[in-house]
């Protein structure tokens, strides 16, 4: 990746974590404030939540990172076009889902249909800023700023709601106020920035938009439901309690999905613009990425495992020891996430296969959950889940290969070196701080030591990517010493 992408991608990363603080940050705080059970509940709440605003959604906003750089004299058009179908689904879809739920006996969500409904509506509209700012090659700290201030406000006021009253309810009803609060800034921000009158029409955008959103769209809602089956599996026939312990051992996925999905943003309107000319560049420069992915993720997943004990001790206590397994598997669907081909088919507006993609997705994860958890309990959610996402890799690739007629698709060379460095690191690193790995202090040395000696394995290989990355840093720390 260039040095203005991969510090965009970089900004962009912190940007997308902060934009998932209320999932990181304040769990660990929520979980020593409440119980178990109401931990249980308040999670069940954001599941089902995050499933309704997927279909909500349906990649409208993601849409503005294909469709702006192709209209660039009329962004506040393709913007307008957004914003007006977001509304429009959204309304279809939590109509939709209220008459089913009234339907099914005893609902869907139970007593959670009104404040899910309500702060879906709130959330997905009137969302795109970051997508718009990405398009438009906006200074990201613009982004910074926008998910900095979301976070804080969400932080603060969840916290606080729940250690005053201890009720979910209270926080729950603090969320809809908060975005309500959002969705009328947002609109003001519009109205006053908005210039799509001045620029010249671009033809049927909204069906351009439909024709690529609905597969896409489809296909993100069917991973969505494939990655949240388990949990809600897990609510529906173990109760709230373990859902609370599942939920703490894949407490890391906003972090992984952050970084993952804030560098495939910066990366799809690149790929647009070169795949135009030439589809062998747009690749290349696709397996920079995988390998700079390969490089967060790959030593993220050794340390997640090896220290699953302390980091789920520390952060959320004894009550939770049940998360400990489910982390360590956790750990495998990290270093999966690495590869993400989803931005190769967006940028020729090739999304129909998400679908097929999806529907197998959800199928695989289905079928390996009636058979794992009644032989493991919780765990075996997650190991379903390991199992549909290799699935999916391995479908999305013959998929992808098929598309670009290539055959050697994957930065093999790369990604072994920087799977042996991890390794050999672990082995260096863990081994010399083995008698200390069950503590928090130890976990903290051990992590630092390992990044210190995967970093210089890295060097050592000759990666180009992490010699690159190395260069950039020694000419930022040359440029401050200066100062």
């Amino acid at each position: 990746m260039r040095g203005g992408m991969a510090h965009q991608a970089a900004v962009l990363s912190a940007a997308r974590i902060a934009n998932y603080g209320l999932m990181i940050i304040s769990p660990v705080i929520l979980a020593r404030l409440l119980t178990v059970t109401q931990f249980g509940r308040y999670r069940e709440f954001l599941l089902y939540a995050s499933l309704l605003m997927a279909a909500a959604n349906f990649g409208l906003s993601d849409s503005l990172s294909y469709f702006v750089p192709r209209n660039p004299a009329s962004m506040w058009r393709v913007v307008r076009e957004t914003a007006s179908l977001t509304a429009g689904v959204s309304l279809v879809v939590v109509v939709v889902f209220i008459a089913i739920d009234l339907a099914v006996p005893r609902g869907l969500v139970g007593p959670y249909l009104v404040p899910v409904v309500v702060y879906v509506v709130l959330s997905v509209n009137l969302d795109w800023w970051e997508s718009l700012w990405v398009a438009t090659r906006r200074p990201t700290m613009w982004v910074f700023a926008y998910s900095a201030g979301r976070l804080i406000a969400r932080l603060v006021v969840v916290v606080c709601v729940a250690a005053v009253t201890r009720n979910v309810s209270a926080i729950i009803g603090s969320l809809l106020v908060l975005e309500g609060l959002r969705l009328t800034g947002a609109l003001i921000g519009w109205i006053r920035v908005d210039q799509s009158r001045l620029e010249p029409p671009i033809g049927n955008i909204r069906g351009e938009q439909l024709r690529f959103c609905v597969p896409f769209g489809l296909g993100g809602l069917l991973s969505m439901l494939s990655r949240n089956l388990g949990n809600v599996v897990i609510a529906k026939l173990l109760g709230v309690a373990a859902l609370a312990h599942l939920t703490v051992g894949t407490y890391g996925e906003p972090i992984v999905v952050a970084m993952r999905n804030s560098i495939s943003a910066v990366l799809l309107p690149e790929l647009v613009r070169r795949a135009r000319d030439s589809q062998d560049e747009a690749l290349q420069l696709w397996r920079r990425a995988m390998v700079v992915n390969c490089m967060l993720l790959f030593p993220a997943a050794a340390i997640v495992a090896w220290y699953a004990e302390p980091l789920i001790l520390t952060a959320f206590g004894p009550a939770y020891r049940p998360a400990i397994p489910v982390l360590r598997w956790y750990a495998v669907i990290v270093a999966r996430a690495c590869i993400d081909f989803s931005p190769l088919m967006r940028a020729i507006n090739r999304t129909r296969a998400f679908i097929a993609i999806g529907a197998v997705d959800v199928v695989v994860n289905a079928l390996a959950l009636v058979v794992l958890l009644p032989l493991t309990g919780i765990a075996g959610a997650v190991i379903a889940l390991v199992i549909a996402r290799l699935s999916e890799n391995l479908l999305s690739a013959f998929v992808i290969r098929r598309l670009y007629r290539v055959r050697g698709l994957l930065p093999w060379a790369a990604m072994t070196k920087i799977g042996l460095c991890a390794a050999t690191g672990a082995v260096i690193a863990f081994g010399i701080t083995f008698q200390s790995r069950t503590t928090f202090l130890g976990a903290v040395v051990g992590s630092v030591l390992y990044g210190v000696v995967f970093a210089a394995l890295l060097l050592a290989t000759g990666v180009e990517e992490a010699n690159a990355l190395f260069r950039r840093v020694k000419s930022s720390l040359a440029v401050l010493r200066r100062r």
